[in-house]
């Protein structure tokens, strides 16, 4: 072995293993199958051990998101769009689902405000 390989190689190395707690830190990581995935803080949080097994064991046992729209179902589906459900009654279609049924039905006619940013909007041609 020549005097260039002797220092080259524990240079290398340390190069590498530097390299490597350099991007410990980043927010960019790599996984096994190649893909880069980025998380944007590795900040603490103010939440024990205790709270976020809590929040899991709840997602568990209700896996909807928070408006009741979608549910996680996992694997390569992950979050899917809950349909309302209906049920014959007594000759008539009833809901059974929880999810909100008041919403007020849409009007087609324009405030003032609203046909303002219209004009605003689609001035000219």
């Amino acid at each position: 072995m020549n005097v260039k390989q002797v220092f080259s190689i524990p240079v290398l190395c340390a190069g590498l293993v530097l390299s490597g707690q350099a991007l410990a830190e980043s927010v960019m990581h790599s996984g096994p199958d190649g893909t880069v995935k980025y998380y944007p803080s590795h900040d603490s949080s103010n939440k024990t051990t205790q709270q976020v097994q809590k929040e899991l064991e709840d997602f568990k046992r209700n896996p909807n998101s928070a408006d009741g729209q979608y549910r996680y179902v996992g694997g390569d589906q992950g979050w899917v769009l809950v349909p309302h459900e209906y049920v014959l009654r007594d000759g008539k279609w009833q809901h059974v689902d929880k999810l909100n049924h008041n919403t007020p039905a849409p009007s087609l006619k324009m405030t003032p405000e609203e046909k303002k940013q219209r004009e605003a909007l689609y001035q000219g041609g």
